[in-house]
């Protein structure tokens, strides 16, 4: 009987002394691990499906030298991104492009707003791996809107353990979740993220591996940029002049067009419509801003008559054989009221399309009589306003 006792006590002290894993454990020991830690290398293989995509619409691998800066405002730290021919390297003052094939450097200047070479492109992507700005994952826990999981998964012949995170939804987005991999270690291996809009999903996955902490410095980046700049050609980013970026201006004969109705599949032309005042909204079906000036446009056309006003939808994206049934469900989901009409490049270049969503009216007599590019509350009043005094 004793022996029995004995064999049990040791089976309890084995389970008892086993090491729990909890979301919040998980968590804990990978923030401190970074918080702990100057620098992170790793290599990543980021892929990206978009709303409307059938396939990847990006699929990237890189290799990412991190180092933390508590004081920098702009990323949190300085970094050297290595894929394929282009290096992106930045000093905590300048970010260099450095393009191995021309051996040209480009400088940018974050602090005067030129960050946009890296942010809310895939290179931020890269970037995104929780380590020069650590306890989101802590935060996303304490949340009460987010509700977490913890799970533990088989991928290949390794066994992770992974967090899920489930935002509230925000209308039309919906069902927002992010998942974490994390190993035996509580290394974080991957990171998928989904989320839902309009019957179309996007993904975004990282695949993180060869991690390195505390491998690398500044001296050492540096090091590798100046021994760079010996052969290479350096040149400040020179910004666009502002007046290229401006649409057609008013008073201006609005250039002539063609294209092709979607659901009639018939030609157009701006002609057709001489003697009534058009609107024309230059839109693709993935440019949020441009889904969220539609209900406005509808508006327009049920307050003003079809005699007097004309609105059309200009659209040089999702002419291909393969979207156009996506972009059935989207008009239909969107109870657009107005026409799509397919156009080239060519019309798009000839009014001057920078970004979308772009909206010109033109008048009776076929003059630019407003142009703007965005969408805003306040361009809505100014469009309606406008109308109201044109057409009685």
């Amino acid at each position: 009987m004793k022996t029995i006792f004995y064999i049990l006590a040791i089976c309890l002290t084995i389970v008892s002394c086993q090491k729990e894993n909890t979301a919040n454990s998980i968590v804990s020991e990978f923030e401190n691990r970074i918080l702990n830690s100057e620098s992170w290398e790793y290599d990543v293989h980021y892929k990206m499906k978009y709303f409307s995509s059938d396939e990847d619409t990006l699929n990237y691998y890189s290799n990412c030298r991190l180092i933390k800066h508590k004081l920098d405002t702009i990323f949190g730290g300085s970094f050297w991104i290595k894929n394929d021919s282009i290096d992106r390297y930045y000093d905590l003052e300048n970010i260099y492009i450095i393009n191995h094939n021309s051996k040209k450097i480009t400088k940018f200047f974050p602090k005067k707003g030129q960050d946009g070479v890296i942010r809310g492109n895939t290179v931020s992507g890269v970037l995104d791996s929780y380590f020069l700005k650590p306890n989101r994952l802590s935060k996303y826990l304490k949340d009460s809107t987010i509700v977490a999981k913890l799970n533990d998964t088989l991928i290949g012949k390794k066994n992770l353990n992974t967090i899920e995170f489930a935002f509230e939804d925000e209308l039309p987005i919906e069902k927002q979740t992010k998942i974490f991999y994390f190993n035996d270690d509580n290394y974080l291996k991957d990171i998928i993220y989904s989320v839902k809009f309009q019957n179309e999903w996007q993904y975004n996955e990282w695949h993180f591996s060869n991690e390195k902490f505390n491998k690398v410095n500044d001296k050492v980046l540096k090091s590798e940029f100046d021994r760079l700049t010996k052969d290479y050609e350096i040149e400040d980013y020179k910004e666009p002049n502002p007046k290229e970026m401006e649409p057609l201006a008013i008073g201006l004969k609005a250039p002539k067009f063609k294209g092709l109705r979607f659901k009639e599949k018939d030609s157009i032309t701006l002609q057709d419509h001489n003697g009534k005042y058009v609107i024309l909204d230059f839109w693709y079906k993935d440019c949020f801003p441009c889904i969220k000036a539609i209900a406005s446009l509808n508006e327009l056309r049920t307050k003003y008559s079809a005699k007097d006003l004309v609105i059309l939808g200009l659209n040089p994206f999702d002419n291909k054989e393969k979207n156009k049934e996506k972009l059935n469900d989207f008009i239909e989901i969107n109870k657009m009221s107005y026409p799509t009409i397919f156009v080239d490049h060519k019309v798009t270049k000839e009014y001057k399309v920078r970004a979308y969503p772009t909206f010109y009216i033109i008048d009776t007599k076929g003059k630019i009589v407003y142009s703007k590019v965005g969408h805003s509350e306040k361009n809505e009043k100014e469009i309606d306003s406008l109308l109201k005094k044109w057409i009685k």
